[in-house]
């Protein structure tokens, strides 16, 4: 368990702390490194996100829309569809909101209002999408490749990829392929399936970080080049470890498992459902040629006796 210390001086530093301004509700843990695995004394582990009600609900939402899409992304295909949308304009409004407006120490109010705006027009977007169900699909694929990049980055410490422009390139590579390989009407089946299970489970991992507050989420900034405190670097830990183990992992596995299954007996039901048609089929056109058969014996019999 990672021990925490709150600033109560900004004049006053300790190795391993933020020596910046206070933020309110905000614990600046320790890192030692016996806890981070590295010999840097100087690195520090900022959760700049108070537990609050904005971060309460968007870990709900994000729990119970990264279970669904886990589970059941390529089923129903209209939400996956809705939720892609929806996660990628929340993404493109958080990006503008840390760059353009100050949210270095955001009141609870602020934060409230961030999460509606988010979840508003994301709903919009989703819905919007939804009508648009080609292009829709093309975002079901691109955001379970950009989902895919963000999780492969969180298996180093500061990041699989330590230069800035090419964790872009990274990032930008993996959502063209996935959103490529999504516009196939043949596979797209198949990479619905994939792209869906990464989306989830990304999903998971940062609601599941809002509790237990091992710096996932806020590498979330670290990642896209945001300047985060002096020192910060994301690190993979303990709890790092077990969150990704346990669900991109032991998760991924089962999702991809689970929707493989189901999308194998629901095509084997389609197959057997077509073949009864076509038996069904076969037997009417039997049945119309015996009866047409029959008539013409019966007409030529007629004839004959007359």
């Amino acid at each position: 368990m990672v021990t925490t210390v709150s600033a109560q001086n900004s004049n006053e530093t300790r190795e391993g702390e933020y020596g910046g301004p206070q933020r309110t509700g905000e614990n600046i843990p320790l890192s030692p490194s016996s806890i981070n695995n590295t010999s840097n004394n100087n690195i520090t582990r900022g959760n700049d996100y108070p537990l609050d009600a904005a971060s309460y609900l968007t870990a709900i939402t994000l729990i119970t829309t990264g279970v669904v899409s886990l589970f059941r992304g390529n089923k129903y295909r209209w939400l996956s569809i809705f939720l892609a949308a929806f996660y990628a304009t929340s993404i493109g409004l958080m990006l503008f909101i840390l760059k353009y407006q100050n949210v270095i120490n955001p009141s609870s109010s602020a934060r409230f209002v961030y999460f509606i705006i988010c979840v508003g027009s994301g709903s919009a977007a989703g819905l919007f999408f939804v009508c648009m169900w080609p292009t829709g699909k093309i975002i079901v694929g691109s955001l379970g490749g950009f989902s895919l990049a963000m999780i492969c980055l969180l298996t180093r410490n500061n990041g699989l990829i330590p230069n800035q422009i090419f964790r872009w390139v990274f990032m930008g590579v993996c959502t063209l392929i996935m959103g490529s390989l999504a516009s196939i009407q043949k596979i797209y089946n198949r990479v619905a399936i994939f792209a869906t299970v990464a989306t989830g489970c990304y999903s998971l991992i940062l609601g599941t970080d809002i509790f237990a507050r091992a710096g996932i989420l806020a590498s979330f900034k670290t990642f896209w080049g945001f300047i985060q405190p002096e020192n910060y670097q994301y690190v993979v830990d303990t709890n790092v470890i077990i969150i990704l183990s346990s669900i991109a992992l032991v998760g991924g596995i089962f999702g991809i498992g689970f929707q493989f299954l189901e999308f194998w007996i629901k095509q084997k039901r389609e197959k057997s459902a077509v073949a009864d048609d076509t038996e069904n089929i076969s037997d009417n056109q039997s049945r119309m040629e015996k009866n047409f058969t029959q008539r013409l014996k019966n007409y030529f019999f007629a004839i004959k006796d007359f």
